[in-house]
């Protein structure tokens, strides 16, 4: 990592594999890129739980959202 503050953005096409390393505190996910690169993204176990959570409640809202805009429909921005 550095100092610079601007966000860095890692665009995946697919999951190629997960393993575990370090004694299995760590996963190491290896995941391509559309310009078909390989990269490898270290996630301590810990991590890796909060990571599934917020993946499933993201993935949950999109499917929402995308049945009330096939519907016509707009999400409620209120909640």
């Amino acid at each position: 990592m550095t100092d610079d503050a601007r966000p860095r953005v890692l665009s995946i096409t697919s999951v190629t594999a997960v393993s575990t390393i370090d004694g299995g505190d760590t996963l190491a996910a290896e995941v391509s890129g559309p310009d078909g690169g390989t990269v490898f993204l270290l996630i301590p176990l810990g991590a890796a739980g909060a990571l599934i959570t917020q993946l499933t409640d993201a993935a949950e809202r999109g499917a929402q959202e995308r049945r009330l805009h096939s519907q016509g429909r707009r999400p409620d921005t209120d909640a």
